[in-house]
């Protein structure tokens, strides 16, 4: 399949596949196996020389060696550069899938331990177990002692791991067990569980909060650990033939790299996906790139399995969605357009295309109009969104007619969050408080500066801004955008002399509708005294 370069030259080979898989995990072939059973195209770029299992042997394209060098393109229509050995391919997909492996380590360091003969890792007990090897574990009272979180919180499935493999041990003919650990975490599911069965097989527990054991190794091999009773304030020794130790578990060294071509998201530690709950548990910030098993976080081996299953079934439900309804259109205006690339540094699903023209492609773009409410020429429109000066005074004029006595306030709301607890209200039979219009946009990021002014020249006595809460904006970026720019109008009503409390910033959930409610009546009392000086002198 590869065409060899001549004369130092590397050679191009262009390669067909609906679908880009970069890994070659347990969870990636897995991913693979589910597509191709589905009909899809699959290729799959390892980053060694790894072999395909026999699942989806000479059922995908299997490329190892591999580094990704460019990513271009959209949803639907991903062009990927490729470095594979000494060739370059260049490969044109629907959709990526990013399943990279995690990266994992010893703690040997936490419990000043070096690796030997005697002190193994978690992974490395797992692979003895995992192929039968464990005639060296078996004998005449062999005691194997298991570290686990110490100084350092081990990572809830890391527990669960370190439990399983406590279990197999005891059930060695003359294995005896002991678990130290400090606050282990057993959030992960069946962990509590395991550790009654572990109990029950025979295996003691020793947890500790302030003084750790100290482990000593001796010259035949064994070690001895002398450790507190945190009751008695004794101090007792137990003398081990094994030690088996936790693990860190963390993103892949190449995967960061990878994330920056692809262009999405990190979460805080570096996994390629941020930590929005809209986003999980496989999507990120652009649209037909997914994410699964050891790239996305920290999951034990059936959790990959089961989120490659997921991810298997996003991507098809994407493909099959890829000739439905777009979503509302956001178009350029070139005569207006300066190429200041405003929109370019704030688009976040990188839908903004850079040519001979600034032009936004309908594929990756979200609809979120953060582009829109930032462009300083003005030369963004949005399909279907009206939160111009005219509407929001129409509303106002409207408002003022109908409740002469009431404050006029003006809400602007994401669809997602303040949209959906609007709903909630009216679907129970509630109505918000009298004086008060409501207008929903698509996003917070969807609300400029010149808006809020707006509603106040319209005639606003007051004006609330809802957003979304920390990590929950499907645009990642639209709240922070939108709490950014409300804070730069409180400076100018400031300026003019207005009373920047007139300007509310809210974060809302989608099921909140009651709070929606409290909070915008909270808002009007607020209003009415700011209306009414003398009335709130008078009360004081």
């Amino acid at each position: 399949m590869e065409n060899k370069a001549e004369n130092g030259v590397r050679g191009k080979e262009s390669l067909s596949a609906e679908v880009m898989i970069f890994g070659d995990s347990v969870c990636a072939q897995r991913i693979a196996a589910n597509l191709v059973d589905n009909g899809i195209g699959v290729c799959l770029a390892a980053g060694n020389g790894s072999s395909p299992a026999s699942i989806i042997q000479d059922r995908v394209q299997w490329l190892s060696d591999t580094r990704l060098n460019h990513c271009h393109g959209f949803a639907g229509n991903f062009t990927l550069q490729i470095d594979h050995g000494h060739n370059q391919l260049k490969k044109t997909v629907q959709a990526i899938v990013v399943a990279e492996d995690d990266s994992r380590s010893p703690n040997y360091s936490q419990y000043r331990l070096t690796p030997g003969l005697r002190v193994v890792g978690l992974s490395d007990l797992e692979e003895k177990l995992k192929h039968s090897m464990t005639e060296s574990f078996s004998g005449t009272d062999t005691r194997i002692v298991l570290l686990c979180g110490w100084r350092k919180d081990a990572h809830p499935s890391v527990a669960r791991r370190m439990l399983e493999g406590c279990l197999q041990l005891q059930a060695q003919p003359g294995v005896s067990t002991y678990f130290m650990t400090g606050n282990m975490k057993v959030a992960s599911a069946g962990s509590e569980e395991l550790v009654h069965k572990a109990k029950q097989a025979g295996t003691v527990f020793f947890k500790f909060t302030g003084v750790f054991p100290t482990i000593q190794p001796q010259e035949n091999g064994y070690f001895t650990i002398d450790y507190p009773d945190e009751s008695t304030r004794n101090t007792f020794q137990l003398t081990a033939d094994w030690v088996v130790v936790d693990e860190t578990i963390e993103p892949a060294n190449h995967l960061e790299l990878l994330i920056q071509k692809l262009g999405i998201d990190q979460d805080h530690i570096g996994f390629a996906q941020s930590d929005n709950v809209r986003r999980l548990s496989n999507f990120t910030n652009r649209r037909g790139i997914f994410v699964a098993g050891g790239s996305r976080g920290v999951l034990s081996h059936a959790e990959q399995l089961a989120d490659a299953d997921q991810v298997s079934l996003n991507v098809l439900s994407f493909l099959g969605d890829l000739d439905g309804e777009p979503l509302a259109g956001v178009t350029i205006k070139q005569g207006l357009c300066a190429r200041c690339l405003t929109c370019v540094r704030l688009c976040p699903h990188r839908a903004i295309e850079v040519g001979s023209r600034i032009t936004v492609i309908t594929e990756a773009c979200q609809s979120c109009g953060i582009c829109t409410a930032g462009c300083p020429g003005r030369a963004i429109e949005m399909e279907g969104v009206h939160i111009g000066l005219e509407t929001i005074q129409r509303m106002n004029h409207l408002l003022a007619i109908t409740f002469v006595e009431k404050p006029r306030i003006v809400v602007f709301g994401c669809m997602r969050s303040a949209g959906q607890s609007h709903t909630l209200i009216q679907v129970s039979g509630q109505a918000l408080p009298e004086g008060v219009g409501f207008v929903e946009i698509p996003c917070g990021g969807t609300i400029a500066g010149r808006h809020l002014l707006g509603a106040f020249e319209a005639g606003a006595d007051g004006v609330m801004l809802c957003i979304c809460h920390t990590d929950n904006c499907q645009s990642e970026i639209g709240n922070v955008v939108a709490r950014k720019r409300a804070e730069s109008t409180r400076d100018l009503l400031a300026s003019a002399g207005v009373e920047t409390e007139r300007l509310r910033i809210v974060s809302l959930s989608a099921n909140m509708g009651n709070e929606f409610v409290y909070r915008i009546k909270a808002f009007i009392k607020d209003i009415v005294l700011l209306n009414n000086p003398q009335k709130e002198n008078k009360n004081g």
